[in-house]
């Protein structure tokens, strides 16, 4: 039986599925991965933190979102959300805010660049996106970007960068996790580049 290939090209804003999420049970800091492929980077953060923070999966392309379902289910601090992360972001987090809870960190991981100019709209962090959030997201939360695409990170750094957000960039994988794509560009020697930004 052959494997059921998974489109890498999907147009994200075709898929209009919604989500609501009450929150988790507790009080523990969220990290949020939007595109977190086949979950690598999420389960090395468990391996550091265990339950002492919780975790929100966000994976558009709906048999990898299944995957992580499953990959996922043994642990109670982590969910999974298929869909339009950028359409269903404040829904999914907007009840913790109201509660209290800290959203940590957002982890955007070598997105699709959407080259073409027509595509840019499909982009995670996009102008429109970066005002939407400015209204509601806590200052203090951190979003950490990181792609090998250089004229993508240029292009998403002017971004933040007219919308008064506060940039810092590093090195190093954050929090020494790494993805399976970013460990195969390396080995090419492709550059990394790497942001951290607040809003």
């Amino acid at each position: 039986m052959h494997k059921r290939r998974v489109r890498h090209h999907v147009n994200p804003l075709a898929d209009r599925t919604e989500h609501v999420f009450a929150g988790f049970d507790n009080a523990q800091p969220i990290i949020v991965d939007i595109g977190a492929d086949r979950g690598e980077f999420v389960v090395q953060l468990l391996d550091q933190w265990g339950t002492e923070k919780n975790f929100i999966v966000c994976e558009i392309r709906k048999p990898l979102a299944r995957a992580l379902e499953k990959k996922f289910a043994p642990y109670e601090n982590v969910r999974v959300f298929d869909g339009d992360a950028t359409r269903n972001l404040r829904s999914l987090l907007q009840p913790s805010i109201d509660g209290g809870v800290v959203i940590e960190e957002i982890f955007i991981n070598f997105p699709d660049p959407w080259f073409k100019r027509r595509h840019e709209k499909r982009r995670v962090v996009t102008e429109e996106f970066v005002r939407d959030v400015q209204t509601w997201i806590p200052a203090e939360t951190q979003w950490i970007f990181q792609t090998d695409q250089q004229k993508l990170f240029e292009e998403t750094v002017a971004i933040v960068r007219v919308n008064n957000g506060v940039l810092t960039f590093f090195d190093m994988p954050p929090h020494g996790a790494t993805t399976k794509w970013e460990s195969a560009k390396m080995a090419e020697g492709k550059v990394i580049y790497r942001c951290r930004f607040t809003l």
